[in-house]
């Protein structure tokens, strides 16, 4: 019970770290293009994180640097996201 808790606390700040880039382009584009990208942003911070103690680092260095991978992702895939959703309004 307390395993699967505990996992589901990591879940979430993996996912929580992933929206953090994402707020930041939401003030950024005021909005524009950047709701679509919400949710790709939470499931690349979860992959990210998650991907770090797949590779084998699970120790407490793995689970700082899964931190940091997860804020990364969540970064690369909003900054992505968010430029093709604009590109999309643009030539609708």
């Amino acid at each position: 019970m307390w395993e699967v808790l505990g996992l589901l606390g990591v879940l979430a700040l993996w996912g929580a770290l992933g929206l953090v880039p994402w707020s930041v382009a939401l003030i950024a584009t005021r909005g524009r293009g950047a709701l679509v990208a919400m949710p790709f942003a939470f499931a690349a911070g979860v992959g990210g994180g998650a991907l770090v103690p797949a590779l084998g680092a699970k120790d407490l260095l793995g689970f700082w640097i899964s931190l940091g991978v997860a804020m990364v992702a969540g970064a690369a895939v909003a900054t992505t996201s968010v430029a093709l959703s604009r590109q999309y309004l643009a030539h609708r």
